[in-house]
Order: C-alpha cells, then structure tokens, then sequence
C-alpha cells in the first residue's frame, strides 16, 4: 500500500505491489526504530501512532510529506560535506551496487518494481569503473589455457 499526500491508494502498477527483503543489519535498525516510536508515544501525549501502521511518519500520527524528507535529506547531506542529491538517490545507488556487486539484473529489476529488464539496465546499467574492471577480469579467466 502507497501513502499518496493525504490519503492511502494502490500501487500505480502491478509491479509496483511487491515484497521486498531486506538485510539483517536493515532489519534490525527497522525493528529498533518501532520500539523507538512506541517508546516515544508513551513518553509524549502529543506523539501519536498512526493508524495505517506508517512506519516512517510525523509526530502526530500524519504521513511524512516528500518535501519535508527532501529537505530532511538535504540537510544530512549538507551536514555530512557530501553533495546534495535528493533521496531517489538512494534508489539509484543502491541498484548500481547490486548490479556492481554481480547480482543478476532480473532481480535487480524485479527489486525496483520495473516492468522489464530493459527499463532497469537503460536507467542503471551504465558502466562503471567497477563493471568494466569486473567484466576484463572475467574474460581473462575465461580465455586463460
């Protein structure tokens, strides 16, 4: 289920409604963050849980705005004296490092909700410095006697 502004829809497509796994280390951290907002409510009558079981959301209960994360965002970033991106980038780093790392591109494609292979490799597989030294790596053993 998507939160669209203010109120909870469909995925926009098919692919869009899928499950996606997580590492341990992410999982944790999530399961971390819900105990956190319990705590939270509990100390704080103002803080309320939300009853479409958010799970990122504003101290009242509402689903977080995008431009209130882009803002949030770009304040890390400022603060951590890297450039500003927006948090789609997020998504784009983390594809280009499972592809990097090997991961087969249908996955990849699968994980992102895309509706074909082609999308994912036009948007994601432009070769890296990473990718081209794997790929000549590769073909050395291959060609080996």
């Amino acid at each position: 289920m998507l939160v669209c502004y203010n109120l909870l829809s469909t995925p926009k497509t098919k692919n869009s409604d899928r499950t996606v796994k997580l590492d341990d280390a992410t999982v944790k951290l999530m399961k971390r963050h819900r105990i956190n907002q319990k705590e939270v409510c509990l100390m704080y009558e103002n803080y309320k849980p939300t009853k479409e079981n958010i799970i990122f959301h504003q101290h009242d209960g509402r689903w977080l705005r995008t431009n209130v994360v882009r803002e949030h965002f770009k304040e890390v970033c400022k603060r951590a004296n890297v450039p500003v991106l927006s948090p789609h980038a997020l998504r784009h780093t983390h594809a280009v490092h499972l592809l990097e790392s090997g991961v087969n591109i249908k996955y990849v494609s699968e994980r992102l909700g895309h509706a074909s292979m082609k999308v994912t490799a036009d948007t994601y597989l432009h070769v890296t410095k990473k990718i081209e030294d794997d790929a000549l790596t590769l073909y050395e053993r291959y060609v080996q006697f």
